[in-house]
């Protein structure tokens, strides 16, 4: 597909510019992240099967911030029908990856670049691609607690599954002009102990997105933290026979580096 091949492209050009622009030897603090892992399986009349992986990494090159995240997330139930057979059902599959560039302004305010891909099997959305740009600003940035917001014009590629009777109207592809805001909150509430907030909310004509995780993260030791998570997902208008609201509450074990 041209648009989200464009967006990969976009993504590349991005994170070279800040490299070659930032001062790797002044400020360069290397890579900096986590990869998380979580799983459960239930047995009995239902047998249930759920996986998740999500990945953060941020770099600074001088005034520059590479920020990457990625997660998927997976689960299968498994039920005997009346003869006795087993019938396999996947009752979740979907992941994202998301790149954004910040460039400081001052201490507290910066402009960035972002651009993200999803998929998700049974939303009706089957996959979504975005880019856009914008200006950000810290509320507040100490050592135990921090509060950055932004907000920005961006366009939307949007690839819809096809629905059951598909009418002469349908559009299967859309490409629109959208608005997005963000929030991202961390506070230390006690030693080892933190509580984060995510909140993403992007508005096109047809369509308003509400993404949000809540989550607590205990650390365990110099490289290893758990975390307890909430996830909410709110679509205005889904597309016909969908739900508007998904949640997910997980628990994994994260890995630091």
């Amino acid at each position: 597909m041209i648009v989200p091949t464009f967006f990969l492209c976009v993504s590349c050009a991005m994170a070279t510019a800040a490299q070659t622009d930032g001062d790797t030897k002044k400020g360069a603090e290397g890579w900096d992240g986590t990869v998380e892992l979580s799983a459960s399986s239930a047995t009995g009349n239902t047998e249930t099967t759920v996986l998740g992986a999500r990945f953060e990494a941020k770099r600074i090159y001088g005034r520059y911030t590479n920020e990457l995240k990625a997660g998927v997330n997976y689960a299968e139930a498994t039920t005997e029908d009346d003869d006795g057979n087993e019938i396999d059902a996947v009752t979740q599959n979907n992941w994202f990856a998301e790149y954004k560039l910040n460039a400081q302004i001052n201490d507290r305010t910066f402009l960035y670049l972002r651009t993200r891909a999803e998929h998700d099997e049974f939303s009706g959305f089957d996959s979504r691609y975005f880019l856009g740009g914008g200006v950000g600003h810290a509320l507040f940035d100490s050592e135990t607690r921090s509060w950055s917001v932004l907000a920005g014009p961006g366009v939307q590629y949007t690839v819809l599954e096809d629905p059951a009777e598909v009418t002469a109207d349908f559009e299967g592809e859309v490409t629109e002009l959208a608005l997005y805001a963000g929030s991202d909150f961390s506070w230390l509430i006690r030693e080892n102990v933190t509580v984060e907030h995510d909140l993403d909310v992007t508005w096109t004509n047809e369509n308003t997105t509400t993404a949000t995780v809540a989550s607590i993260k205990t650390q365990l030791s110099e490289t290893l933290s758990s975390r307890l998570s909430y996830q909410f997902k709110h679509e205005t208008d889904p597309p016909e026979d969908r739900e508007s609201t998904d949640t997910l509450l997980s628990a994994s074990v994260a890995y630091g580096f």
